[in-house]
């Protein structure tokens, strides 16, 4: 099925004691996770890098980067590659997570905006929460996580940003 402004296909994921969903159209593979290169001096939610396709790519803490600090820490087992694009930028990034739970195909009805649960993520990059298996998902609108600071700094650190 793709992806029309009635449904939505929401990949969830496992990031310690959160699930979390996006859009498949953002997702390109999912990767098990073999070893990163870490990065010295870099922001603290930026673990290191890593090959993908031939590219070099940044792989970030999403535990971190959301600030989920009383979350239990990710073990980082898979590395979800997501294709970004904002009005400005296209780029990759990896991300940590514990487990990829399956994807769901919805209908954008079924995403419900829920006010109560905007002081743990900034309202800007969240698009609503989902009842899925008696499991309540977040679902992240991933192009509008990141500040153009963050994007100049996965870029740079990666040097991945197509033109």
């Amino acid at each position: 099925m793709t992806e029309n402004s009635e449904h939505k296909s929401i990949l969830h994921f496992q990031l310690g004691n959160e699930t979390l969903g996006v859009s498949v159209s953002n997702v390109l593979e999912v990767l098990r996770n073999n070893g990163l290169t870490p990065i010295p001096r870099s922001a603290d939610f930026v673990r290191g890098i890593v090959q993908f396709r031939g590219e070099i790519i940044t792989v970030i803490d999403f535990s971190e980067k959301l600030n989920l600090h009383e979350n239990e820490p990710t073990s980082g087992k898979v590395i979800i590659v997501f294709q970004i694009n904002t009005d400005d930028h296209e780029f990759k990034v990896g991300i940590l997570a514990d487990d990829v739970k399956a994807v769901e195909e919805l209908q954008q009805t079924d995403i419900k905006t829920v006010d109560e649960i905007t002081h743990y993520y900034n309202p800007e990059y969240l698009e609503g929460v989902v009842k899925l298996n008696e499991e309540f998902v977040i679902v992240l609108n991933v192009n509008k996580i990141f500040s153009d600071k963050e994007i100049d700094l996965i870029k740079t650190t990666a040097k991945n940003e197509k033109k």
